[in-house]
This record gives C-alpha cells, sequence and structure tokens, in this order.
C-alpha cells in the first residue's frame, strides 16, 4: 500500500497477530525474530511494494574502487526476464563521501550508492535502507531528456557520491516524486536543496511526516521545497498555481511532457488515513515504462551493495535471500519439508512462497492484499491505462531492472483483477500462465486484513485478490 493509510497501525497488527506468524513460519525462528520480522516488514512497508531489493546478477562483493565493467549474461523467466543491461557492474565512488544524517532509515555512516547504466539513455541509482532485521535497496531512476538534461524519478538521500555520479551524467532539469510512499518522499526536500533549480513534479494526496500537498497547488502545499506541479488523473487535468500560467503558453502538463506519457492510481478511502497515490511514466523515445512500486521482477540473488552492510558469511548463508523476499513481500517464512536430504546437506530450505514469486513478473503480495483489495476498480483501470502504451521493458524502484516485458506480460501480472465487471471477458479472473502462490501462503494477509477490519482500524478489503491461489 502506497504511503499506506496503514502504515501508522499495522506495527500493531503485527503484535497482536504474532501467534498466527510463528504458526506460519520456519522453525528456525524464535518467537523475538518473528516480532521482529514482522514489525520490519510491516513499517517498511510504507510504500506500496514496502521492502523490495534490487539486483546484481554477478554478485561481485561491494567494495570503493570504481568500476564499469559490465557482464552480458542470459536471463530467464515466464514469458519476462532481465535484461543484459540489468547485470552490468555499478560505478561507485566512495570517495566523494557516503555519510549522511538523518535519513529514513539507516545506514547513515556508510551510505553507499551503486550506479548502474541501464541503456538508452537510463542510469538507476541504488541505496540501502535498514530496519531491525530486515535490509531492503531502493532505486533512483533518471533518464537523459533529448535537451541533454537529466529527469530524475524517486531521488533518495544526496551524500556525496551520490551527487557525484549523478553530476557525471549531466545537469539535473527536472526531478519527480512519484508516489506518496514515505522512504520514497522523505529524500526528496534534501535533493531539492541540492539542486534547487530543477522543476518539480509531485503524485497528488502528498501527506504524513514529509509534509502535505493535496490535488492542486491553489491548496496549501507544505512540503518544504517549491512544487511546479501535481500530477492529475491525466494529462489536461495535471495541476499548477494559477500564478505559474502563461497565457501564451499552457504550463498545465510538465515541461517534458513532449517524451512522457503518465497515468495517475488515486485512491481515497475514508476509512483510512490518507490517499495511496502512484505514477506510472512512459519514455516514448526509448519504448520504456517507468515504475515505482507497481510491479517487480524478483533476481536469484541479491544486489552487490549488500555487501557494504553485511559480511560474507551472512551473504553466503543459503536462506538469506528467500527470507529476505518473503519477509519484504509479507509471505510467511514456510518450508517444504525441514527433513529432506537437500536441507540437511546443504542448509538450503524449500520455500515455496520463494519458489512462486521469484524469476517473474509480478504484483507484490504486500499490495494485492492491502491495496489492490480495497481498491481493484481503480488499479483494474490503471492497468489498462497503462497497457495502451507500446513498451517493450520496464524500469522499476525495486528488485532488478531493467525487465524484458510488454503489455501483454503486464496485465498477466495483474490477471487476479480479471476483467471489467459485465464485460465478455469476466471469466479469465486468475487465469494467468504463471504459477500461483499457494493459498496457505495468503494466510498471514489474510489474517492482518480481519484484523483491521474486525476492530475497524482501516477500509476493510472487499475484493478476493488470492483468487488463483491453489
Amino acid at each position: 500500500m502506497s504511503s499506506s493509510p496503514f502504515c501508522l497501525c499495522l506495527l500493531v497488527v503485527a503484535v497482536a497477530l504474532i501467534d498466527r506468524v510463528l504458526c506460519l513460519s520456519s522453525s528456525e525462528f524464535t518467537r523475538r525474530d518473528v516480532l521482529r520480522s514482522s514489525a520490519a516488514a510491516l513499517v517498511t512497508s510504507a510504500s506500496t511494494v514496502g521492502v523490495l531489493l534490487t539486483n546484481d546478477k554477478n554478485y561481485q562483493r561491494a567494495n570503493a574502487v570504481e568500476t564499469t565493467t559490465s557482464i552480458d549474461v542470459t536471463g530467464t523467466g515466464t514469458g519476462t526476464y532481465l535484461m543484459p543491461e540489468s547485470y552490468n557492474a555499478p560505478v561507485t565512488a566512495a570517495s566523494k563521501g557516503r555519510f549522511y544524517f538523518p535519513t529514513l532509515t539507516p545506514p547513515f555512516q556508510n551510505r553507499a550508492t551503486y550506479r548502474y547504466d541501464l541503456g538508452r539513455d537510463a542510469w538507476t541509482f541504488e541505496q540501502l535502507l535498514t530496519f531491525t532485521n530486515v535490509t531492503a535497496t531502493i532505486k533512483t531512476n533518471v533518464i537523459r531528456l533529448k535537451s541533454g538534461g537529466l529527469w530524475v524519478h524517486s531521488p533518495q538521500w544526496p551524500t556525496g557520491e551520490f551527487c557525484h555520479l549523478l553530476d557525471e551524467l549531466g545537469t539535473v532539469e527536472h526531478v519527480v516524486l512519484p508516489c506518496n510512499a514515505f522512504e520514497h518522499a522523505a529524500p526528496v526536500k534534501a535533493f531539492c536543496k541540492k539542486y534547487p533549480k530543477a522543476s518539480v513534479w509531485i503524485s497528488p494526496g502528498q501527506y504524513g511526516p514529509f509534509g502535505s500537498c493535496g490535488m492542486s497547488l491553489n491548496e496549501p502545499c507544505k512540503l518544504g521545497y517549491k512544487v511546479d506541479g501535481i500530477f492529475g488523473m491525466d494529462d489536461s487535468n495535471s495541476k499548477i498555481n494559477d500564478s505559474d500560467r502563461d497565457s501564451d503558453n499552457d504550463k498545465s502538463r510538465p515541461p517534458w511532457a513532449d517524451e512522457f506519457d503518465y497515468s495517475t492510481l488515486y485512491v481515497s478511502l475514508p476509512e483510512n488515513a490518507g490517499p495511496v497515490s502512484e505514477v506510472a511514466f512512459f519514455h516514448k523515445p526509448t519504448k520504456t515504462l517507468i515504475a515505482t512500486d507497481g510491479v517487480v521482477f524478483i533476481p536469484e540473488k541479491p544486489s552487490a551493495i549488500f555487501s557494504t552492510y553485511f559480511d560474507e558469511a551472512t551473504l553466503s548463508e543459503p536462506n538469506f535471500w528467500p527470507k529476505t523476499v518473503l519477509q519484504s513481500v509479507f509471505l510467511p517464512l514456510r518450508v517444504e519439508d525441514e527433513s529432506t536430504s537437500t536441507s540437511i546437506s546443504t542448509g538450503a530450505y524449500v520455500y515455496p512462497g520463494y519458489e512462486a514469486i521469484q524469476g517473474r513478473l509480478l504484483r507484490a503480495p504486500i499490495l494485492r492484499g492491502f491495496n489492490d483489495s480495497r481498491s481493484p476498480v481503480q488499479t483494474r483501470k490503471w492497468i489498462n491505462d497503462i497497457s495502451k502504451w507500446q513498451f517493450d521493458r520496464i524500469i522499476t524502484s525495486h528488485f532488478a531492472s531493467p525487465i524484458s516485458a510488454t503489455p501483454t506480460d503486464l496485465k498477466a501480472a495483474f490477471a487476479f483483477l480479471g476483467d471489467e465487471p459485465g464485460s465478455a471477458g469476466n471469466q479469465n479472473r486468475g487465469e494467468s500462465a504463471l504459477p500461483p502462490i499457494a493459498c496457505q501462503d495468503w494466510e498471514l494477509l489474510d489474517g492482518l486484513n480481519d484484523f483491521i477490519a474486525t476492530n475497524k482500524i482501516g477500509a476493510p478489503a472487499t475484493f478476493d485478490y488470492k483468487s488463483d491461489c491453489k
């Protein structure tokens, strides 16, 4: 759930459901372990996908050495796969400084930034964010415009290293805050102070500890930085200050709109603490869909940046990545069989939830459970609008990118929503070539939704988001 209407209450939910979590989790975890992981996943999941991670297939050990070496390997997947650019080695500049304080979450002292070349004049900038025993990555995506200037999507904390790696690419001309999730909204003020000349456009319905801004700039907007525009429901409905309008040149659309199309998801339910918003972008010259949390692709190994925070022994633990992923998307740590010869000889368990979501384009389970279960109509319309764009790859703010995918692949990831009610194709709900998540692996999210409804602490789920489970 984006910017999560539930972000202030879900920690309480985690505590209340701790015994249920224990029943669903691996026996290798203590009660304290599960409590900490539940709290971490819930709080950090204040974004639509919550805590999600990015990928470097080569999985090098991170260090302070600047490098531009690339590795070309073949991706795998079920119709979608990681493009060769996703395996490029990172460029770093540790000597330029990795300290930044305060940030929303650690690390503070060694907050590394890894820059990856995604091809087609696009780059991603990766940082870590941590909370108790959950560690995730979050990415800023950057596009070089026809003008030569940079379009910066969801800027992260502007350490010396981050700014140096960004400035090497050109001049920052435009900044986009694509959603109201706290971990995306938190760094924007600090970033805008570093780049005060850049125009700033934001998703509607910003609220919470980092300031507020509604649907129009004619209303109070208190974010601590100048906002040039707010994305509306379509291009013609974007909002700017009337005083900023030029009668000879309508500024109701962003100055970069000739290169991008965009579509806004906005959901406001009276029972919730605030709205949910996310804007998807289509960069027409490169046929690239730029999403924040809308979809993800989970790679088979964690990003190299993890080694700036964890030692090699921890990263080499065979269950480290599956457990990290499951905690991120809020599926239980259920193992298939702890007594199998494979798990005994290698220490690696088979996690059915992980096997069902790894290596494919998907809607994160936590979003299906918390967002789509309450706003299926709005989400379906948003995906249908995005699917009109003729993209051939997707760049996201979490996990691995770029993903080779088409509008058909995107729709397949949302097959659980079905078609519009009353349409001829309404029987297609849940019919996807992708393997379903087991019904028992949805029990944790079901329990949370039941708790929310029973205690009237948020809007109740009204849609069966797991009809395709088996």
